[in-house]
C-alpha cells in the first residue's frame, strides 16, 4: 500500500488583489492634470515627509474617470468578498478615495484603515520613467499580519508555501502605472522612500459596509 502524501493547508490566508486597469493610459493621461491642478489650488496637505493628500473628495471632482475606477473598485471587492457560508455576495459599497503625490525623498508610514473592510491604491503616475532600478525605493510594503511572531523563534528558516518566505516580515510589491492593488483594511500598508524623478501620483480608496 503506497503511503499517502501528507495533505497542507494555508489556513488562515490573507488575500492582496493586483489588477490593471485596461484602459490606464487614457484615465491617466486625464488624471494627473486634474490631481497637479488639486494640489496647487489646496496647498500643503499631509504629514511632513509623507507627501501630498487631497481630502476624501475625489469622486466629486475626479470626473468620469473617477466613476470608472469606482465601478472597477466595487467590482473587485465584490469579486473578493463571500457570506460565512462561502457564498457570492453583492455589497452596497461606501467608497471613499482621495489623491495623493509623493516627491523625491517622501515616503509613508505603515498603517491600518479601521472602519473600512477592502483598501486600495490605483497608480496614476508610478515616477519611475520606465527605468527598473531598484534603488529608486518606493516599493509598497504589506505588513505580515502576525506581525513578528512567525520570524521570532527561528528567523532563518520559513515556510514552504506560497508566499511563506516572508512570514513575519512585509510583502514587497513595485508600482505600475495602471496598477491597483486591494488588500484587506486591517493589514498595515505602507511605502518604502520614494527616490524616484518624477513625481508619484496615486489615489488611495477604502471600500466600507454601509
Amino acid at each position: 500500500m503506497a503511503t499517502p502524501k501528507p495533505q497542507i493547508r494555508s489556513t488562515f490566508a490573507t488575500p492582496i488583489c493586483l489588477h490593471f486597469l485596461p484602459i490606464a493610459q487614457e484615465v491617466n493621461v486625464e488624471l494627473r492634470p486634474l490631481i497637479a491642478e488639486k494640489m496647487q489650488t489646496n496647498g500643503t496637505n499631509g504629514t511632513h515627509g509623507q507627501g501630498w493628500r487631497s481630502q476624501t473628495d475625489f469622486e466629486s471632482w475626479g470626473g468620469q474617470h473617477a466613476q470608472t475606477l469606482f465601478r472597477v473598485m466595487r467590482e473587485l471587492g465584490d469579486g473578493l468578498t463571500a457570506t460565512r457560508a462561502g457564498g457570492r455576495t453583492s455589497v452596497d459599497w461606501k467608497i471613499t478615495a482621495c489623491a495623493s503625490v509623493r516627491q523625491k525623498g517622501e515616503f509613508q508610514e505603515r498603517a491600518a484603515r479601521p472602519g473600512a473592510f477592502w483598501s486600495g491604491l490605483y497608480f496614476v503616475d508610478d515616477g519611475y520613467n520606465n527605468d527598473d532600478d531598484e534603488k529608486l525605493g518606493g516599493e509598497i510594503e504589506l505588513g505580515d499580519p502576525r506581525g513578528a511572531l512567525p520570524a521570532m523563534m527561528a528567523p532563518h528558516l520559513a515556510f514552504r508555501i506560497p508566499g511563506g518566505v516572508t512570514a513575519g516580515y512585509s510583502e514587497i510589491i513595485r508600482p505600475q502605472a495602471g496598477m491597483i492593488l486591494l488588500h484587506p483594511s486591517w493589514q498595515v500598508r505602507g511605502e518604502r522612500r520614494y527616490d524616484g524623478p518624477a513625481q508619484r501620483v496615486t489615489i488611495e480608496f477604502d471600500l466600507a459596509v454601509p
